[in-house]
């Protein structure tokens, strides 16, 4: 297994999967196919084979199409019988009661990840 890495552009997030276990989500989410974008990052969630996950998520805009696949991308590490410990870190900007609304269902539907929210300032044009 190796590392997985997708560049940021502006509208598909920037991906690091670290095969010691760190993972990292920045940008907006807004791919033309999310289904094709996530399979891979939905292979390699499964077949990981580390004690403890640690994500850190930080997608300032994710479209409706893009939150069914994080689910099923999130599903996959919670599937995963080799990891026992999954911690989220989930950035939103401040004042965007909508995205830490869609971590806090997020966390509700997720048993075995420990959610984290990490508010930061609102970023000015």
């Amino acid at each position: 297994m190796q590392d997985l890495y997708i560049e940021r552009t502006p509208t598909m997030p920037g991906i690091l999967f670290s095969t010691t276990g760190e993972i990292k989500m920045e940008g907006r989410a807004m791919p033309e196919n999310a289904f094709a974008f996530f399979q891979p990052l939905i292979k390699w969630a499964s077949e990981i084979d580390v004690k403890e996950i640690n994500i850190e998520f930080n997608i300032d805009y994710f479209n409706t199409s893009v939150s069914k696949q994080l689910l099923d991308l999130f599903r996959s590490f919670e599937n995963n019988h080799h990891i026992e410990k999954i911690s989220i870190t989930w950035m939103y900007e401040d004042g965007d009661d909508e995205m830490l609304e869609s971590g806090e269902i997020y966390e509700d539907m997720l048993k075995r990840f420990h959610f984290t929210y990490q508010k930061y300032a609102e970023i000015i044009d």
